[in-house]
């Protein structure tokens, strides 16, 4: 899209960038020559400053699993609003989604909510440590677990001119950013995602002292790369085997998969997991979940871990989040997402088959993401060798055409509830439009 299409944007960002960095309030949200300012949405269409109207394949990072501004989880959050009871005291309305989510999540025995994917990941390693009485964490290269110190490490590490990332020869952890607090990194180990050989060689020879692993089950911020057949459940039988707790990241995985997440889809069932985004249709929530023996130390009176927050629990979100589970429950969201995803996989194929285009599109549970390689991407380091200048240029071509996607080759998309037979025809449509223009290109 041309930036005279964009011409309100780019006055707003010349605002904005007096008193925002960036002109943004997150990072991901910035893009290049300028962000793009918003006005409204709903289903799965948003509009801009400018009227323009675009197919949004962004879905909140995932998070607007029904779509935005689903009229029943409105009416949910008008009516708690109505009531007056916001902040800072329990309800029966919380007690009421602890339930849900105790009833959908294989692993919730208990259940502790909060505001942020950040946060509940903190709490969960604040839990693992104190539970276990170890201080060293292990991570997965290429995984993302929010902006805080011990989380930012080897997501998205620089790769070496031969193609290895600087984790690879080595588990120290790579930061993602300045201002972390000294020595951080000491504590905070790193292996590669969909390698249990090279785990179980890092848990044994660190055996008694990790305290637990932490995993995205599909790697949703590397794109979108699944588990190999069997490694989740290889990484709950090493994690028990060497004493260390396993915690799922399913932040976004959360009730895209599986009414019970990624755990109940691939049949493994975490010691500690996290859930955000999609819980309560893009309302800021989160939680941590767990078995009862771990989570019990969270315990006001008796337990060794602080569970605490003034907005644990907002009522607005937790209104939303019970509307929100209510409709993804049955699992009849979660197989029209997986459909879509077929689809998206299927037809794709068929386009880059046709166009002799060394390119991929892998999705699972509505998420998906492009790459163009030859090479089957199974982790972070080959999800970074696939042509970025080509993602580039598409990314530009799908946004003038009205399809809302990000510019980072690593990044995810998706599609929600409200997502028509219609939106997914006229990506498919533009993507094989593209391909069959790509070689003309490059």
């Amino acid at each position: 899209m041309t930036s005279t299409k964009l011409e309100k944007s780019r006055k707003e960002f010349g605002n904005a960038k007096q008193f925002i960095t960036g002109g943004v309030q997150s990072a991901f949200r910035y893009r290049e020559p300028f962000p793009i300012y918003f006005r409204k949405a709903r289903g799965s269409h948003v509009w801009d400053v400018d009227g323009n109207e675009y197919i949004d394949f962004l879905v909140a990072n995932g998070a607007c699993i029904l779509g935005h501004g689903d009229p029943e989880v409105n009416a949910a959050v008008v009516r708690q609003l109505e009531s007056g009871l916001t902040v800072g005291l329990e309800s029966e309305l919380s007690v009421r989604v602890a339930r849900l989510l105790h009833k959908m999540i294989p692993s919730a025995e208990v259940v502790k909510l909060s505001n942020t994917g950040s946060e509940a990941v903190m709490h969960a390693l604040q839990i693992a440590r104190g539970y276990t009485r170890k201080t060293r964490i292990a991570k997965t290269e290429g995984c993302y677990h929010g902006w805080q110190d011990e989380a930012n490490l080897s997501v998205h590490p620089k790769l070496k001119k031969n193609g290895a990332s600087p984790a690879e020869s080595s588990t120290k952890p790579v930061p993602e950013s300045e201002g972390y607090a000294p020595g951080v990194t000491r504590n905070v180990s790193v292996v590669p995602y969909n390698d249990t050989r090279a785990f179980e060689k890092f848990a044994k020879e660190n055996e008694g002292e990790i305290a637990a692993l932490i995993i995205e089950p599909v790697l949703f911020n590397s794109g979108c790369i699944p588990p190999n057949d069997g490694y989740l459940q290889e990484l709950r039988e090493i994690t028990q085997r060497y004493d260390m707790l396993l915690i799922f990241d399913e932040v976004i995985t959360g009730f895209r998969m599986a009414p019970g997440g990624a755990q109940e889809y691939y049949g493994v069932k975490p010691d500690i997991s996290v859930f955000g985004k999609a819980i309560a249709n893009g309302f800021p929530l989160s939680a941590v979940v767990g078995v009862e023996d771990v989570m019990k130390i969270t315990e006001p009176k008796r337990g060794l871990v602080s569970f605490a927050g003034t907005y644990n629990g907002n009522q607005p979100s937790v209104a939303a989040a019970e509307e929100c589970l209510n409709q993804l429950k049955d699992g009849s969201i979660q197989q029209k997402l997986h459909r879509d995803s077929q689809t998206l996989v299927v037809r794709f194929e068929e386009s880059a088959e046709e166009h002799s285009v060394p390119a991929r599109l892998q999705s699972i549970g509505g998420q998906f993401q492009i790459y163009f390689t030859e090479k089957p991407v199974t982790d972070y380091k080959s999800a970074a060798r696939s042509d970025r200048s080509k993602y580039a240029a598409l990314s530009e071509s799908l946004l003038g055409s009205g399809l809302l996607f990000h510019q980072s080759y690593l990044f995810h998309h998706g599609v929600s509830k409200s997502h028509s037979g219609r939106d997914i025809d006229k990506l498919c449509s533009h993507l094989d439009t593209f391909l069959s223009r790509i070689k003309r290109r490059f």
